[in-house]
């Protein structure tokens, strides 16, 4: 805990990387940046004065300056990047997923509480105004008795060499399906194909099954040219239905539900669609400034290493889990 803003080290400037440290920059509390490609680190000299430049970790780590660190690297770094900065002494913000397999990330959960550190996961669908609204009117009983989560998440994206579309699109969706349900998942079944490259899932389905005898179904793909992305979660009295498509955003409560009719049947109802407001602000500057408070509070945040530990566990009940961060190596933070 501090009792500041945080200054804060980005350990990775690519694409995503320059949107975090853009958002830091514009808050305040960008101190370093570190990447070992050279290209951006101009970029990022010329744009935002006075902010320290590394190629290493080590020695932005040993920087004094920096309170906390941002771990933005690929996917397959951020088990040993995240261990490195604890042991440094940093709080630490990790892209998701935490790691690509439960040891590791367990491994880091146990390092940032004995160290009493604050450790934070980028489940950046959480702290997105649409998704808060959503979870308000659940907690107030807008659609009745949660039953069912659907969510689709498909765009054209970057390939990987690494981690598949599964770990890195489907933590956002199952991250907020965990916040729904409120319970871990018991089972699950899956289905994935491989078309661009061998072992590397380019579509990915699993159907998630809970304690409470409720379902839930998430799809994702980085091989489809429309993107978008719809939650939809199904109550006794109503649907409530998010959908994003880059530019946009959408929340809608449906009334509807069943019932008993006049000759004793289950019959169904249904009401028109209502269109939800949803509260201003971008996601990613939400995100960091929670960071930031969890940082000087010492209290656990939305995203904390708990919670990013169990989206983890369900990733993995579905898929296979990826090499542990001992075999990866830090040079490969391009």
């Amino acid at each position: 805990m501090i009792g500041r803003r945080p200054r804060i080290g980005v350990i990775g400037a690519g694409r995503w990387g320059m949107n975090i440290i853009r958002n830091c920059a514009e808050l305040g509390v960008l101190e370093a940046v570190c990447d070992g490609d050279l290209h951006p680190l101009e970029q990022i000299r010329t744009r935002y004065e006075g902010v320290r430049l590394f190629c290493d970790p080590e020695s932005m780590l040993a920087l004094g300056h920096v309170d906390a660190v941002i771990v933005a690297a690929p996917a397959q770094l951020h088990a040993a990047l995240a261990l490195q900065a604890i042991a440094a002494g940093k709080h630490v913000f990790v892209e998701k997923p935490l790691a690509l397999g439960t040891d590791d990330a367990r491994d880091i959960v146990d390092a940032a509480r004995a160290a009493g550190l604050t450790l934070f996961v980028g489940h950046l669908l959480m702290y997105h105004p649409a998704i808060h609204r959503l979870r308000e009117l659940i907690a107030a009983g807008a659609i009745g008795t949660v039953r069912h989560f659907r969510s689709r998440r498909a765009s054209w994206g970057r390939l990987r060499s690494y981690e598949d579309a599964w770990w890195s699109f489907a933590p956002h969706d199952v991250a907020v399906l965990l916040s729904i349900f409120d319970e871990r998942p018991v089972g699950a079944t899956h289905a994935r194909w491989s078309c661009v490259q061998d072992n590397i899932g380019d579509f990915a389905y699993a159907d998630f099954s809970f304690p409470s005898g409720r379902g839930a179904h998430v799809e994702v793909t980085w091989l489809d040219p429309q993107k978008n992305a719809r939650i939809d979660v199904f109550g006794s009295s109503g649907v409530l239905t998010f959908v994003d498509a880059g530019e946009s955003a959408t929340l809608t409560l449906t009334p509807c539900g069943d019932g008993i009719g006049r000759r004793g049947n289950p019959e169904l109802w249904r009401r028109d669609a209502q269109p939800q407001e949803i509260p201003a602000g971008e996601p990613l500057r939400l995100e960091i400034d929670a960071f930031c408070r969890a940082v000087r509070s010492g209290k656990p945040s939305l995203t904390d290493g708990t919670e990013g530990l169990d989206v983890v566990r369900a990733l993995a009940l579905t898929y296979p889990e990826h090499h542990s961060a001992s075999r990866v190596r830090l040079e490969a933070l391009v």
